[in-house]
């Protein structure tokens, strides 16, 4: 498979995590942060990019380890350090409103 393929499949499949990401912010994860006692206001976005690219980076994760698909795009990105602060990134943007008690 060509090298401009893969990313042109990446690019849509995080356009595909953007939006369920979205879809999941505004019906289950809004409904966890004020159940939990949290107010849904404030940096949302912040929450939905770190939901989208939380999504994202345990998709690749499982993709690469659990299903065993190894591609040359695949071995890049689990091998990138961008990758890992963007994977510790999005989960400290969804799990720390429940730390700080505000998002």
């Amino acid at each position: 498979m060509g090298v401009w393929k893969m990313y042109a499949i990446t690019f849509v499949e995080i356009i595909i995590f953007l939006v369920v990401g979205f879809l999941l912010t505004q019906k289950v994860l809004s409904n966890i942060y004020e159940s939990a006692g949290i107010a849904y206001l404030g940096n949302v976005g912040v929450v939905w990019f770190g939901l989208s690219f939380l999504l994202f980076c345990l998709y690749t994760l499982f993709r690469t380890y659990i299903l065993s698909k190894r591609s040359p795009l695949l071995n890049e990105r689990i091998t990138s350090i961008t990758f890992w602060i963007v994977f510790i990134w999005s989960a400290y943007s969804v799990f720390s409103p429940f730390v700080k008690g505000e998002i």
